[in-house]
């Protein structure tokens, strides 16, 4: 075996193991807040923390993952995300934690996992394998662990404490894996703006408006999945609809480790979002359980397949000197977009209804995404050949 497989292994599994660390921190920090608080706010408070310093942070964390060494940035950003994990399952210990604490942290800790992401994403594809392999593959261990880590948070939260989950994040695994460009192209890279590689790049405007719709107007819709529960059975509905999201995403990433194709046309992407938005649009109106299973299990499906073959084309067309930047600008608009699209459904659930919120908005998200697909391609045939 040489080194580099070696490497690549080792990364992988540290790369999963800490990928369900985080999903299970997630769970049992949600769960704490739940139980000290009862506050529906709060619960959106912390989420929104969380997952806001992405938008902001994105340009300065692409061009740091372009200018030092990738490994460097990971080992900093990894070892503070360890401390706060654990500052965080000793706080849980000592029973010190409260909402504004843990608020804190979380806030902290969205701004490391800013940093980290786009480093992180782009050492995916430096450890050996194509680039359609590594997204492939990346979209696998991330969907199983979402699926898996509920339980997982459950089981330690129920047989142990919640401390245990925070500890679990604290365990840190970082590999030495060689950055593909050189000290002289990453000095380079420096001159150049998020900005102008996207006005340069014409897959990073075909895509990344699709990705934009979904962020805002259809993943934030998961968060209302108990509010458009089956009346009667909302318990048993709300399980169904989130076991058939889960279920539809891991059936989605194992068939791209079977047949990577599939994420190399940009078609996956409209196909994916289009049925993505069709099946939201669908699911509030069904009556039964399994029904709901079956609606959100190809929501899930597509959903999977649209986002993996952006990100595979994104990937696929990135320098290995802007890589960082490539990746800053897609985590931005997948991840960053999500709390903006969760205040817009709030506010709609509010003042309609969460069966409205979520319909409207999947409608609008469909019909943005052809208003952009239609537009690129007028653009794309009235523009000069420019670099690809």
């Amino acid at each position: 075996m040489t080194p580099l497989i070696a490497a690549r292994r080792y990364f992988w599994g540290a790369y999963s193991f800490s990928t369900l660390g985080r999903f299970v921190h997630g769970m049992a920090l949600s769960w704490v807040v739940w139980t000290q608080t009862h506050s529906p706010l709060w619960l959106s408070a912390i989420a929104l923390l969380s997952a806001l310093p992405s938008l902001p942070l994105a340009p300065v964390a692409g061009s740091m993952a372009d200018r030092f060494h990738r490994h460097h940035i990971l080992l900093i950003t990894q070892t503070i995300g360890c401390a706060i994990a654990t500052l965080t399952a000793f706080l849980s210990y000592c029973g010190d934690l409260n909402p504004y604490n843990l608020a804190v942290l979380a806030l902290i800790f969205g701004i490391v996992t800013s940093i980290d992401g786009p480093s992180m994403h782009s050492m995916l594809v430096e450890t050996g394998e194509t680039v359609s392999q590594a997204v492939a593959r990346q979209s696998l261990v991330m969907n199983v662990a979402r699926s898996i880590a509920p339980m997982l948070a459950v089981l330690i939260i129920e047989g142990f404490s919640a401390t245990w989950c925070f500890a679990m994040n604290a365990v840190m695994a970082i590999v030495k894996i060689p950055n593909r460009t050189t000290s002289e192209e990453r000095e380079e890279s420096v001159g150049v703006t998020s900005r102008q590689l996207f006005m340069t790049y014409p897959i990073l405007r075909e895509v990344l408006p699709q990705v934009a719709c979904l962020s805002i107007l259809v993943m934030p819709a998961v968060a209302l999945l108990p509010a458009i529960s089956l009346k009667g059975s909302e318990l048993m509905s709300f399980g169904s609809m989130s076991s058939g999201l889960g279920f539809g995403a891991v059936a989605a990433a194992v068939l791209m480790q079977r047949n990577r194709r599939i994420i190399h046309h940009v078609t996956t992407v409209w196909t994916g979002g289009w049925i993505t938005c069709i099946a939201f649009a669908v699911l509030p109106a069904l009556e039964t359980v399994t029904s709901q299973w079956l609606c959100a299990l190809v929501a899930g499906g597509a959903l999977t397949f649209a986002l993996a073959a952006a990100n595979n084309l994104v990937q696929c067309k990135a320098p290995d000197i802007y890589r960082g930047r490539f990746s800053a600008m897609y985590l931005a608009v997948m991840l960053g977009l999500v709390p903006v699209g969760q205040l817009i459904l709030g506010f709609a659930s509010e003042h309609f209804t969460a069966v409205a919120a979520v319909r409207a908005c999947a409608v609008i998200a469909m019909v943005l995404m052809v208003l952009f697909a239609f537009l690129f391609s007028i653009s794309k045939a009235e523009e000069t050949v420019g670099p690809d």
